[in-house]
């Protein structure tokens, strides 16, 4: 009895989820209610075939599910992540799973305050977090190197508690900070907080991503103002991204 009831739950069920797909009953099933109306040995043979229509319909529908939520990587940011899209269109048009939430002028502690919001709720596999300038250019008044870094370790804990992986970026080189002439070593300062960002990235297992080094001997061609970056900036970023960007999804994969 208990059998049969599960299978008559299970029919209204399916047949509900077949026609919600345009999908046809299978003439298998068909087939088989006629067949049990009076084989007792045929009905649990039937029970049987039922759960296991059931396993499959529920790994399908599994299936179908992953393929209209593709894999989604964050880039989360300021000017200089939110620019990344103008100055490269075609990367993320072939990358189209990256999502850009670079806001431009914002400090570590105002992209914390959006993390929820913006990285969280999208429910990525990883983001990409490329914070700190802003601070060291004191936008929003001074605060100390080893503020910013735990800001921005905050923001990669948050996503490692969400099982997003997590890559903090370093911060780009810097020739000057056009907009406060009174910042006179922000590029020391840059060099600061990336060592410390290395550091903390090892001891929570995030990975760190480099474009500081790769960048700062070509800083004049890769930039129009000494900070952000110009289209061949755009270009090395990009470059530098893809691999660690295949890394991760080959992971996934």
């Amino acid at each position: 009895m208990f059998l049969e009831n599960m299978s008559q739950s299970f029919l209204t069920k399916n047949s509900y989820y077949l026609a919600k797909n345009n999908q046809k009953q299978p003439k298998m099933v068909k087939k088989s209610l006629k067949n049990t109306k009076n084989s007792k040995k045929t009905k649990l043979n039937y029970y049987v075939f039922l759960c296991l229509f059931l396993i499959y319909t529920v790994c399908n529908s599994q299936s179908n599910s992953e393929k209209l939520n593709p894999t989604k990587i964050v880039l989360m940011g300021n000017s200089i992540t939110e620019h990344w899209q103008t100055y490269s269109p075609l990367f993320f048009e072939e990358n189209s799973f990256l999502v850009n939430k670079g806001v431009s002028g914002q400090t570590s502690v105002e992209m914390l305050s959006r993390f929820q919001e913006d990285v969280i709720k999208q429910s990525p596999k990883a983001v990409y977090i490329l914070a700190g300038i802003n601070d060291i250019a004191q936008n929003s008044g001074y605060i100390s190197i080893d503020d910013i870094s735990k800001n921005i370790i905050k923001m990669g804990l948050l996503a490692q508690k969400n099982n997003i992986k997590v890559v903090i970026c370093s911060v780009l080189p810097v020739t000057e900070i056009i907009w406060n002439e009174k910042i006179k070593n922000a590029n020391q300062k840059v060099i600061e907080l990336n060592q410390k960002l290395i550091s903390s990235s090892k001891k929570n297992n995030f990975t760190y991503l480099d474009f500081y080094s790769k960048m700062k001997d070509e800083l004049s061609l890769l930039t129009y103002d000494g900070l952000h970056p110009n289209k061949r900036g755009y270009k090395k970023m990009s470059a530098i991204i893809k691999k660690s960007i295949e890394e991760i999804m080959n992971n996934f994969n």
